[in-house]
């Protein structure tokens, strides 16, 4: 269960620093832990996601360690999805289910656009890309 870039991904892998103890797994989607750190995010969290790993990493006890990322801003990603996504899914914003898949039945927090489902609806793979908050805020 991962978040897949696809297209748009090239030259936006940076290194962050990441908080104390925190296992990434790669393809899971990251953000601030609000002391200037990554850490996993959370189940149907509304913050935006701007980074996702590309690598597995077991941080050390001590917050600092670097784990490298992509930027999520303009790439398209193919997402996991926690159930069969259904055809009129797709259009639609979606919410985090888990740090590496989405709800596609949830559109409370709107971080994930739906641009279309890859292979069958049994697969639960859809295709598109995170959203930022809004604009101007």
């Amino acid at each position: 269960m991962v978040f897949f870039p696809k297209l748009y991904d090239s030259g936006k892998i940076t290194q962050i620093a990441g908080a104390a103890s925190i296992t990434f797994l790669k393809g899971s989607a990251v953000v601030d832990d609000g002391a200037g750190f990554l850490t996993n995010a959370a189940s149907g969290t509304a913050v935006d996601i701007h980074f996702v790993t590309v690598e597995a990493v077991v941080t050390s006890a001590t917050a600092g360690d670097l784990v490298e990322v992509l930027r999520t801003w303009g790439a398209i990603f193919d997402a996991d999805t926690d159930a069969d996504p259904a055809r009129t899914d797709v259009g639609t914003e979606a919410d985090l289910a888990t740090v590496a898949t989405i709800n596609p039945d949830a559109s409370t927090n709107d971080l994930f656009y739906i641009e279309s489902i890859q292979g069958a609806l049994a697969d639960r793979l859809v295709r598109g890309f995170f959203l930022a908050g809004a604009p101007n805020s």
